[in-house]
């Protein structure tokens, strides 16, 4: 009995100790998700899956089944102040070819202006209603400087 004395005291210690912090911890403030990145959506697209069937046998022996299919999901061309992005919503339907569109129940078109964050390879946008959406970088460009005119420097070619 006096092996099992310091025991209890050590348990009775550690659920105490995770008592009081487990709740502090889930009453934490955390901190508000920002999306610090502005762009534009100038394109979309659609990025095919192939998907498998699963084949079954039924009580007859017979096949049924099996092989695979297309799905498509959305794709969107974002343009930022210096970066091109292309992202993937990575919605598939699941009786439909094409799954729904990102960006809520209106989805994202040409012309939106979104808010957005990126964390390793994925970029989530802010949604109207205070959630947000994640989707996957396929391609992240910089953009292209808008090369200068040319100087004139008179005629070339052929001279008279």
């Amino acid at each position: 009995m006096e092996r099992e004395l310091p025991y209890e005291v050590f348990r009775c210690l550690v659920v105490g100790v995770l008592a009081l912090v487990l709740p502090l911890y889930a009453l934490a403030k955390h901190e508000p998700r920002t999306y610090p990145g502005l762009g534009k959506v100038v394109g979309t697209g659609l990025n095919e899956h192939t998907k498998s069937r699963t084949a079954w046998t039924d009580q007859e022996g017979n096949s049924h089944g099996g092989g695979t299919y297309s799905a498509y999901s959305h794709t969107y061309r974002i343009e930022t102040d210096s970066t091109i992005f292309e992202v993937d919503c990575g919605k598939t339907a699941l009786f439909h070819s094409t799954g729904r569109a990102c960006g809520g129940e209106k989805g994202l078109e040409i012309g939106d202006e979104i808010h957005f964050r990126t964390d390793k390879e994925s970029f989530y946008i802010s949604l109207p209603d205070g959630s947000e959406q994640k989707l996957r970088i396929l391609k992240e460009d910089l953009k292209p400087k808008d090369k200068p005119a040319l100087p004139h420097s008179g005629s070339r070619g052929l001279q008279n």
